[in-house]
Order: structure tokens, then C-alpha cells, then sequence
């Protein structure tokens, strides 16, 4: 971790605000399934005290010890109703199925549920209303959501190295949409994250006004542009691994290769510029197969390949 970008980090938590309270972890295994190459765990955990995530872990069959695993954060698309059943091939579009894919590669996947998703939201039509007050009961008490959804992900971090299959030293992370904005923010805040991709989703906040895309509630931070944008939070995860993965069509990446560049400005500086790496790819707002093999590649190249 640079010294130099120790007060960007410390600007940035302070805006970001409180953390939600500690509480114990307090882990649960609700329900087990054999499928084809993995065991299938659906677990519950406490992430603040009266406020419990829920997941579904994957193992593989035949581990031989502890195991690299990989964090799999879902996408949005409006879908208040999918979450983790969508990352681990029960429901939804199967190209989001990272979990499996990655599961019969070897490594533990875990595909936790967002705070306002398929089983955190308070009933089963509940949609952006929800959305909007978790978002709004932290603002006034002088917290963020994207605060909480960080602090959500370390928790999950945390149960991941309860779990004797996993190795704590190789933990990795992948998101489409949703979870490529929270991949970028997960790596620059998490350091137990030694390789990350984010995939679509990729843009600097004054590109989201300008282009009126719009910004994500989750990460609608007050004063966040006084003190860094996009790029700039990219840069705190220098020297780790980190893959930016782009469409040319995708509106929610409005300027993705800007963003890499500058934040490769900052690895070259500390001599990891390999360690930045930028795929680009002809199509809209999707994860196909040859873009999602060639995540995997990446995170296998850091988790398992050195």
C-alpha cells in the first residue's frame, strides 16, 4: 500500500462514513446440495447486529486442502428479486452464472445477497422503494449505503475465512454491472482481495452526470467528487491485480479505458503496471462466454498461476 495515497484513502473513508456496528458472525448452514462437480451450501451470517446476509457457498468435489476462492457479486437490472440464485445458476440469465463456472474450475465460490435483494428485502415485492430507503434512513443518521455494502463484503470476507476449504491468502473477486462498481470499490477498501475483475459497469462519476446515465443509489456518496472519482479509487488498489473488463456498447461504462489509464499511471509509478489489466470488447451491456473465460484466465494467472 503507498504511502503517497494514504490521505486519498482516509478523504475517502471520511466521506463514505460510519461503519455499521460489530456484531458476532454468528454463522448458520441452512441447507446442503450435491450437484454435478460441487456441494452447494446455502448459509446465513451476521453482518450488524439484527441483520443477517444470506449465500450460497460452492465447493468443489475431490479438494485435495485449502482452496483459492472467489467472491461473485451479482448484477441489478432492476431484478430486486434475483441476487445469489442468479450467480449460482438457479434462476435468471445463465450467463451470469459465474459461481458454477468457477466452481468446476476448482475454486470455492461464494454469492452472497446485496443488502435490498431476493432474501434482504423486507417482502417479496419489494423494489426500488426498498432500495431508496435503505439508502435514505443512512443518509440522515450521517452514513452511506455504499458504506454498508462494503462493510457487507468484508463480512462476507470474514465468513469465507471461517471455512477450512478455503485459503484466506488467495481470495478473489468478479462482478457484472452492479458488482463490477462494487468491485471497484470492494478492492480499493478490502485489501484481503488479492485479484479482482470487474466486468461492464466502469465510469468516472462526472462521465454518469455528463452523459446523464445516471448514478446508482448505492454509490450516490455526498461530497464524494470534492475528494475522488472513479479512477482515483482505482488507484488505492495498486500494486493488487485488478482487470477492467468493457463493451463498446455499454452505456454504463461511459469511459472505462479513462479510467484505467489513469489509474495505470499510478501502478506504472510503484513498477505493477502489468498488474492493470484492460479488456475490450465489440457488443452491449452482457458477460458471454469467450468475455467471461477470459476473466477466469485472469483471476487464475493471480490466484493459482504465481
Amino acid at each position: 500500500m503507498s504511502t503517497r495515497l494514504q490521505p486519498l484513502r482516509e478523504s475517502i473513508a471520511a466521506v463514505l462514513g460510519a461503519p455499521p456496528d460489530p456484531a458476532p458472525l454468528d454463522p448458520e448452514v441452512l441447507e446442503v446440495v450435491q450437484d454435478d462437480g460441487y456441494r452447494r451450501e446455502k448459509v446465513t451470517y451476521q453482518v450488524e447486529p439484527g441483520d443477517r446476509a444470506y449465500a450460497y457457498i460452492l465447493i468443489p468435489d475431490a479438494l485435495d486442502g485449502p482452496t483459492p476462492a472467489i467472491f461473485c457479486h451479482h448484477q441489478h437490472h432492476r431484478e430486486w428479486h434475483l441476487g445469489k440464485s442468479e450467480v449460482v445458476g438457479l434462476a435468471g440469465d445463465p450467463d451470469q452464472a459465474t459461481a458454477v463456472e468457477l466452481a468446476r474450475m476448482g475454486y470455492v465460490t461464494f454469492a452472497p445477497d446485496a443488502i435490498a435483494f431476493e432474501e434482504r428485502r423486507p417482502s417479496p415485492d419489494a423494489s426500488f422503494d426498498n432500495n431508496f430507503f435503505e439508502f435514505a434512513a443512512r443518509l440522515i443518521r450521517g452514513e452511506t449505503l455504499l458504506k454498508k455494502i462494503l462493510s457487507d463484503v468484508s463480512r462476507g470476507l470474514d465468513y469465507l475465512e471461517t471455512r477450512p476449504e478455503v485459503n484466506p491468502r488467495y481470495l478473489g473477486f468478479i462482478g457484472h454491472s452492479y458488482g463490477a462498481k462494487v468491485a471497484v470499490w470492494a478492492a480499493a477498501c478490502e485489501p484481503r482481495l488479492r485479484a479482482t475483475v470487474a466486468h461492464c459497469g466502469v465510469g468516472t462519476y462526472r462521465a454518469r452526470i455528463r452523459t446523464r446515465v445516471g448514478i446508482q443509489i448505492e454509490f450516490a456518496v455526498p461530497r464524494i467528487l470534492q475528494v475522488a472519482d472513479t479512477d482515483s479509487v482505482l488507484s488505492l488498489v495498486a500494486p493488487r491485480p485488478f482487470l477492467i473488463s468493457t463493451t463498446t456498447e455499454d452505456r454504463h461504462s461511459p469511459d472505462a479505458e479513462y479510467v484505467y489509464q489513469r489509474a495505470r499511471a499510478v501502478y506504472e509509478e510503484m513498477g505493477f503496471g502489468a498488474r492493470l489489466g484492460f479488456y475490450g470488447y465489440e457488443g452491449s451491456h452482457v458477460f458471454t462466454a469467450p468475455m467471461r473465460r477470459n476473466a477466469y484466465r485472469w483471476l487464475d494467472g493471480w490466484l493459482r498461476g504465481l
